[in-house]
């Protein structure tokens, strides 16, 4: 029997199935010449239709819709507020960039920069710079812009002048505010009376408000109505008088630089005794301290006829931050301020404390058992040679010792209970001899001081304690020689 070759496929398997895929092609190109021949051109006849009707309705829509001027313009938007030209973290950071515009004669700049707060002086503000550089006056250094103080929820800040031709300098001051958009602005800036001259060639920056007129009478027709910018005050003012914050100021600073002679100028010799005031002297003198820069004067209490003003001041010696107060008075507005109180006893409390740094442990200033305060130099037990501390307080007394000779001071000298009354009183008065001789070494004549020994007789603290025992600080505070001062 003969079978078929492995290598030829047999008819049944290929020739035989070509005829089905046949019929199926042409099945195929049968439906898609009846879909573009016949269907295709009805769905667009109606697709054309539809469109038709849809446009003929939005014409008739728009047809009976209100017809619009075309000249309306659109609604305008609001506008966008502008931000702020300037924005000053610090109160002395504007004060600086202030000077720094004067000093390049940027006067457009500086008005600017004063007049934040109200752009519509910014041209007068200019102009008043430009006058006071052309009267001579010029900014000092920048870093000599100075913190005065706080008051009436306003911070001022000083901006020193060099005067025309010398190098003496007048202080313009200007109280910040604080904006929450543009950080500090001028409110209000103050000119020496010196300068006054520029103010007057300022040019009117407000209208003038109209006289007033007798109830009922109706203004003139030439009379502008009353606006906002006619309630408007000026920026720039003439001082008329020095407030409680500038006088203090002075008065502190004069002690600072430990002239007591200035600093008296502005005492009420009836109300402040001399010695309260020489021992705050003294202790700004060995406690080393300075204004505190961030918050250097606080008033308050401001009245026309009363004002109070905390001086707060650091000692980097110390390491120490403490403070005093100032009270001041006055008849009424048209007369001068006078210091009539000073409160020591945070200042002298906190010297007190921190002394022992200084290798000395009490303050200057003590209440005599006797009545008044004076002065006082404390010694070692069984002593009468000079602390290292009573030579600094004695370098001011005789200063102001030198400069008047017609003042005396009395000097007496102290002891503990230690020790039999003879030998007490023979030491009392070698320590008050002590004091006189380094007076005399520091120029004082030996005719204007007075000395006495009263040994254990006028103790400041008891000797001992209240069960009978030994008190050794006690009777520390009562090894001493004390000052008085007779001016």
């Amino acid at each position: 029997m003969q079978f078929p070759s492995r290598s030829t496929p047999p008819r049944s398997v290929y020739g035989g199935s070509l005829a089905p895929v046949l019929i199926v092609v042409a099945a195929l190109v049968l439906s898609t010449a009846i879909f573009f021949l016949f269907t295709k051109k009805k769905i667009q006849a109606q697709n054309d239709a539809i469109a038709e009707k849809a446009a003929a309705t939005a014409s008739a829509a728009k047809a009976d819709a209100p017809a619009v001027p075309a000249t309306q313009p659109p609604p305008p938007k609001p506008p966008k507020p502008a931000p702020p030209a300037f924005a000053f973290a610090r109160p002395l950071d504007l004060g600086r960039q202030l000077v720094r515009s004067l000093t390049t004669g940027d006067f457009a700049t500086a008005g600017k920069l004063a007049a934040a707060s109200d752009a519509g002086q910014s041209d007068s503000a200019a102009k008043l710079f430009e006058k006071l550089a052309a009267m001579g006056y010029k900014p000092a250094a920048e870093d000599q812009v100075e913190l005065l103080g706080l008051v009436e929820n306003r911070t001022r800040i000083t901006l020193p002048f060099l005067m025309p031709g010398s190098q003496e300098s007048v202080r313009v001051q200007l109280d910040l505010e604080r904006d929450d958009k543009m950080g500090w602005k001028v409110a209000k800036a103050t000119l020496p009376k010196a300068m006054s001259g520029a103010i007057a060639a300022m040019p009117a920056t407000l209208p003038a408000a109209p006289a007033p007129g007798k109830p009922g009478t109706p203004a003139p027709p030439s009379a502008a109505p009353p606006t906002a910018a006619t309630s408007m005050k000026p920026l720039f003012t003439v001082e008329d008088g020095t407030d409680a914050l500038t006088f203090a100021s002075d008065f502190v600073r004069h002690l600072l630089k430990h002239d007591f002679t200035a600093a008296r100028a502005f005492v009420d010799d009836a109300k402040v005794p001399v010695e309260r005031l020489l021992g705050l002297c003294i202790v700004f003198e060995e406690g080393q301290y300075s204004l505190n820069p961030a918050k250097p004067l606080i008033v308050t209490i401001a009245n026309p006829e009363v004002s109070w003003v905390i001086a707060q001041v650091q000692s980097e010696s110390l390491q120490q931050n403490t403070e005093f107060g100032v009270e001041l008075k006055r008849a009424d507005i048209a007369q001068p301020w006078k210091i009539v109180g000073l409160n020591l006893s945070d200042i002298l409390g906190s010297f007190a404390k921190s002394a022992s740094k200084l290798g000395v442990p009490y303050t200057p200033i003590v209440k005599n058992p006797k009545g008044g305060e004076s002065l006082a130099l404390y010694f070692e037990y069984d002593r009468a040679e000079l602390h290292p501390r009573a030579l600094k307080q004695l370098e001011v007394i005789s200063a102001l010792m030198k400069a008047d000779p017609s003042k005396k001071l009395r000097i007496a000298g102290h002891t503990d209970e230690k020790g039999e009354d003879d030998y007490n009183i023979r030491l009392s008065h070698g320590r008050a001899e002590a004091v006189k001789k380094q007076l005399a070494v520091l120029g004082v004549p030996a005719g204007q001081v007075e000395t006495s020994g009263l040994g254990k007789a006028q103790p400041l603290s008891p000797n001992k304690k209240s069960d009978g025992t030994d008190d050794p600080e006690g009777r520390s505070h009562n090894r001493r020689a004390e000052i008085y001062l007779d001016f």
